[in-house]
């Protein structure tokens, strides 16, 4: 019986272990969890024969098949696996990608998720003084691959209060930095749309309107 190898997010630690002829049969396998954590940012990519191939968490290679492991950076600053493996099997693993799909969208977010992007808005929001009634205003920004964010702009409507639109440009600059997580070794810039609400202190809204 074939022993398979599993690729996983841990895949560099069960690489070490195959090249040290330490494999084993028991699997392991971490799902990625939302929000983000530090570790979910930081994908490990797979080349086979220097190319790469976007492999799913289920991906079972045979360890028959593969020649050599060497773990390295790639062209683009990636810490990746570099399997070198016969050119059939190459392109049967290309037959069984085309059958299936798979997401290569990236994942951004602040630290946390949404939920705690609309706390730390809440948090640290400055309600120009004199500000009455409800208003939602729209902020794009981009962020990079590292997560920092840059070039606030309000977009769609902006506020007629013009002590709104800076206030909503100044939260977007003071933003922490986002989790961004690729599933393509290429990394690029990301842009991302921020609601920010302001409302009357003391005034309570029931779906938009104000109570009286």
């Amino acid at each position: 019986m074939k022993k398979l190898f599993l690729i996983s997010l841990l895949i560099v630690q069960s690489c070490i272990a195959f090249a040290q002829n330490c494999c084993k049969n028991d699997t392991i396998v971490r799902e990625i969890q939302f929000p983000l954590t530090e570790q979910d940012t930081k994908p490990v990519f797979y080349y086979f024969n220097n190319e790469w191939l976007p492999l799913l968490y289920d991906t079972q290679i045979e360890t028959d098949s593969i020649h050599s492991v060497e773990i390295k950076n790639d062209e683009y600053g990636n810490r990746a696996v570099f399997l070198t493996v016969s050119p059939e099997y190459v392109a049967q693993l290309k037959d069984e990608l085309h059958s299936v799909f798979i997401n290569l969208d990236p994942t951004c977010e602040f630290p946390g998720g949404n939920g705690k992007l609309k706390e730390w808005i809440d948090e640290n929001i400055r309600i120009p003084e004199g500000f009455k009634g409800s208003e939602r205003v729209f902020v794009h920004v981009t962020v990079h691959p590292d997560g920092s964010i840059s070039d606030p702009k309000i977009v769609r409507r902006p506020s007629k209060n013009e002590a709104v639109n800076q206030e909503a440009l100044r939260l977007a600059n003071a933003l922490p930095k986002f989790r961004v997580r690729f599933a393509t070794p290429r990394k690029h810039n990301l842009n991302y749309v921020i609601p920010i609400t302001f409302k009357e202190p003391g005034a309570i809204f029931i779906r938009g309107v104000k109570s009286k």
